[in-house]
């Protein structure tokens, strides 16, 4: 009998045992974030601790799709993994940045917006087929469909040179002027209307996202208003310097080297992280790499998962990727 209530008091602690492991075992309630986790883990091993953390920090930050609300959540998650990461782990993030010559960040500027579709002369054809009525949706397919065989003749010549680069860029920059002016002569004023009102409130969305990373950034980095303007300036030089190379690639055609062009744009990239790594203090720029090597780690373990419905639009988590 006394062997028997020993066994049984065991096997309660046991059971007792495990409950609190369960209780202390950090979950994702999210498919998405769960991939993220995972995969960062596969990718440069974290200790138990790290694992708890970072679960942790994407639960608070993301929980029930909050992540596709937040255009700054990768920034918040990087401010706190930079001081719960040990050196170790840190090193192993970021030695792949540091072996690809990958740029620190992408950061936004408030009011430094590029828009829909259709800010540059181009048209969003799934915003439009969202305005037309059957007929015209058809009527829609049929130009699109002999302008695309028409692209594609040009296309075709230019590459087996019958036609030469400047000669079939006129020719199709003459085939989508004709044709945004033909689908255009399907819609109503009242469709026009309403299709202008839809870019303009995805316009507005858009510029809303990059001012809410931008102020995620800045908070999450601790940056000074001097810091701000050296960064907007980093940025301006960097970004009239990648134009200059590209506006001079465009004039050489088809005589540019891409492979020589690709390496200055490189160098380009490497002289901006240098600069950066003179902007910030070494915790900035830990947050900086965090941020950036998260963002790598998204795109190749998140992207795209639709049981983690990224890009659903509804209130269950949809969103709009930067």
């Amino acid at each position: 009998m006394k062997n028997l209530s020993l066994l049984t008091a065991l096997a309660l602690l046991m059971y007792t045992g495990c409950e609190n492991m369960n209780e202390n075992e950090v979950t994702l309630d999210d498919p998405e974030l769960q991939a993220l986790s995972e995969g960062l883990n596969a990718d440069i091993g974290l200790s138990k601790s790290s694992d708890d953390a970072f679960k942790d920090a994407l639960n608070r930050h993301g929980k029930r799709g909050g992540h596709r609300k937040d255009p700054g959540f990768l920034w918040k998650v990087a401010a706190e993994m930079q001081g719960k990461l040990s050196q170790e782990e840190k090193d192993r993030l970021f030695a792949w940045m540091d072996d690809h010559s990958v740029p620190f960040m992408h950061a936004p500027e408030k009011d430094d917006h590029h828009g829909p579709k259709g800010d540059k002369g181009g048209m969003d054809f799934r915003l439009l087929f969202t305005v037309l009525d059957a007929d015209q949706q058809e009527a829609l397919k049929g130009i699109l469909d002999a302008y695309r065989v028409q692209m594609e003749d040009v296309w075709t010549q230019m590459k087996d040179g019958s036609m030469d680069e400047g000669t079939g860029k006129a020719e199709l920059e003459a085939l989508e002027l004709a044709m945004k002016t033909e689908v255009e002569s399907l819609l109503t004023d009242d469709q026009k209307a309403q299709l202008d009102a839809m870019l303009a409130e995805m316009k507005d969305k858009m510029e809303a996202a990059k001012n809410a990373e931008y102020d995620a950034m800045i908070t999450a980095l601790s940056m000074t208003s001097e810091q701000e303007a050296s960064l907007s300036a980093i940025n301006q030089q960097h970004n009239e310097a990648v134009k200059a190379l590209l506006e001079a690639a465009k004039k050489a055609g088809k005589d540019v080297d891409r492979l020589e062009l690709g390496e200055k744009i490189k160098t380009l990239m490497m002289e901006r992280n240098t600069s950066l790594e003179t902007l910030f203090s070494d915790q900035q720029l830990e947050i900086v790499k965090v941020h950036m090597s998260l963002v790598m780690m998204f795109s190749k373990h998140c992207d795209g998962r639709k049981d983690g419905r990224w890009g659903d639009s509804d209130d269950k988590g949809g969103s709009t990727k930067r």
